[in-house]
């Protein structure tokens, strides 16, 4: 039996008949992406294996696209007479085929018995999210994240694009937000400071990239909340317009984009223009998080918007925001996410299109129900388990392995699983490859495999030829022991993350409300 990550839906396997052995002058189909198959053979099997493309009936390895396969994403593989077939519906069965032929090349040495394989995913939505707005990661970093996703079969990345600390995307029509936004002075209590963006020709260079190894790219533009670095260089876009500078320590900050403002739509209405230019997914996150309402409390421009509106309070001011914004993308043929870190007060004046990435209410099942009867889609992005960036003392392996992944019993109610890694604590690869591996492969099984699969004792006996494929890519994973942390080990990982508390200037804000109050006194 091959241990593959994530489990295939059926596997045969039958040693007394002839498989299938990688040697000089293995041929495969020629498609744009078996590059990457070539490329790992050169790198695992070395001078041993000159594998190329050929367009010849006896090739070695056969791709084929066949339309009696079911499921979109759904591919069949069968080694036998020396030759290995791999059948799917679309284009992205056949790479997620290749993905498997990986790992049974690397557990064989290049010899596969007799196998036949049928295999589907069970979530269509299987993401990572990349926050690059606390750090910036080079194109480079981005690319060898989305390899890493490619291996283990998601298909969504999340890019977290805008925040407090930094703007990262380049807007033209706003040239302020990379030329100032994109810097900040130093971090909390260092005194180096800190920047970058990517500019559109990288964005459409990482996009093609992404697309390339069949996965979606949605990008996310955090509003009305997390906008300092954005008001820092256009201080009309708040409340008061105060001349604030990028955020330098992380938390949540109190100034946020101006809800009774017309030219904060205008604002967000020509950002968005630029994006759908940029990302041809289809979606974009609007974010919806973490926005402190104490600025519109006070905010003339505000309560006459609420008023005019019919509005209860600020609350509903920001389901009419986001249902505007989720309005104008709709007509520009996208569909829009946001965060459900809490319960959504008043949601149901919130529009059912705006799916939910749903990170700190997966509990609340009256409220999941609810939202599912108006028809909107749920991605589970639970805090616990699945905040990479939290250390593996807040969430183990064995917590992701036992997740189940659904948000409810009917599995067909959950449009799929993400993983976050906020970067606050995360600044370069090696971190964030610590924090992701092994936790991502567990995630994968519980986005593709089938309901129940992994439990932690299944993950474990898998655990050394899922290192062994790590290895290849040189991941910089950390060791079970690390992933599955002692007492001691999980209590020390726990005081050293809870240090972020004196990062958040919790006095700061108490001090600039004061000083905001008295100025709208005036």
């Amino acid at each position: 039996m091959f241990n593959i990550i994530p489990q295939p839906v059926n596997m045969i396997i039958n040693q007394s008949k002839k498989g299938f052995t990688l040697h000089t002058g293995t041929t495969i189909s020629p498609y744009p992406f078996v590059a990457d198959i070539i490329s790992f053979a050169k790198k695992q099997f070395g001078k041993k294996i000159i594998m190329h493309e050929d367009t010849g009936e006896e090739r070695s390895i056969i791709l084929k696209l066949d339309e009696s396969i079911e499921h979109d994403e759904g591919y069949t593989i069968k080694c036998e007479n020396r030759r290995v077939f791999i059948n799917a519906k679309t284009e992205n069965g056949l790479f997620y085929g290749l993905q498997t032929l990986k790992q049974m090349l690397l557990q064989t040495e290049g010899k596969i018995p007799y196998t036949e394989i049928t295999d589907y995913p069970r979530f269509s939505y299987r993401g990572y999210m990349l926050d690059c707005g606390r750090y910036f990661y080079s194109v480079e970093d981005v690319k060898r994240v989305v390899d890493l996703m490619a291996l283990h079969k998601l298909n969504v990345l999340h890019w977290h694009l805008t925040e407090d600390q930094g703007w990262r995307v380049e807007i033209k029509k706003y040239p302020l937000l990379t030329e100032k936004g994109s810097m900040r002075s130093h971090t909390n209590f260092n005194h180096k400071p800190h920047g970058g963006y990517y500019t559109q020709d990288q964005i459409k260079e990482i996009v093609a990239y992404c697309h390339e190894r069949k996965i979606k790219v949605i990008p996310e533009f955090d509003i009305p909340g997390h906008m300092v670095a954005a008001i820092s260089c256009y201080p009309e876009l708040s409340c008061f317009a105060r001349n604030l500078e990028v955020a330098t320590h992380w938390g949540v900050k109190h100034d946020i984009l101006c809800a009774g403002k017309e030219t904060s739509y205008e604002f967000v209405y020509n950002v968005l223009d630029e994006l759908i230019e940029l990302f041809p997914d289809k979606i974009i996150h609007i974010g919806g998080d973490e926005a402190v309402k104490m600025r519109w409390e006070l905010c003339p421009d505000c309560q006459k918007a609420i008023k005019e509106n019919g509005l209860r309070d600020e609350n509903d001011l920001q389901m009419l925001f986001m249902t505007k914004v989720d309005e104008y993308l709709k007509s520009k043929g996208y569909a829009s996410a946001m965060w459900s870190y809490d319960k959504i007060e008043n949601s149901q004046n919130l529009s059912p299109d705006i799916a939910w990435t749903v990170c700190g209410m997966g509990d609340d099942k009256e409220l999941i129900e609810n939202e599912l009867k108006r028809g909107r889609k749920l991605i589970n992005t639970h805090c616990y388990p699945y905040y990479f960036d939290f250390p593996y003392g807040w969430n183990t392996l064995k917590m992701v392995c036992e997740d189940g992944g659904a948000l409810t019993d009917d599995d067909t109610e959950t449009w799929g699983i993400e993983a976050q890694m906020w970067t606050e604590y995360v600044p370069n690869m090696k971190r964030l490859e610590f924090l992701t591996f092994p936790r991502l492969g567990a995630m994968a099984e519980n986005a593709w495999a089938e309901k129940g699969y992994p439990s932690f004792a299944t993950f474990l006996h898998k655990a050394n030829d899922y290192y062994k494929l790590l290895d290849v890519y040189k991941v910089k994973y950390a060791s079970i022991k690390k992933a599955c942390p002692s007492f001691i080990y999980k209590h020390a990982s726990s005081l050293w993350f809870k240090r972020r508390v004196f990062h958040w200037q919790g006095l700061y804000n108490l001090i600039d409300d004061a000083k905001v109050k008295k100025q709208a006194k005036k």
